[in-house]
């Protein structure tokens, strides 16, 4: 690995851990939305919103475990290699 590299991979793995929390924390907005409302229309609109941020936080997760993978660094999460970025 390029000495570039070694410097530029755990930067990236900083922006993915924000990223993955900004989704997070977006899905959970979401599904307060959903719950708090009883228009069908905005319930349906809150429960699609809520399913695209966890599909981009599973996205930016394996990114995540990618780079720690190839950086040879401990990974330490849920079964879905999931919670650990915000607190490892």
């Amino acid at each position: 690995m390029s000495e570039d590299k070694q410097l530029v991979e755990p930067k990236l793995l900083s922006i993915l851990e924000e990223a993955i929390e900004e989704e997070r924390m977006s899905a959970a907005r979401y599904r307060h939305g959903f719950k708090l409302s009883e228009d069908p229309a905005l319930k349906k609109m809150f429960e699609k919103l809520e399913a695209d941020e966890i599909a981009h936080e599973k996205v930016l997760k394996e990114r995540y475990y990618e780079i720690k993978k190839r950086l040879g660094l401990k990974i330490i999460g849920d079964s879905d290699q999931g919670s650990a970025p915000a607190g490892e």
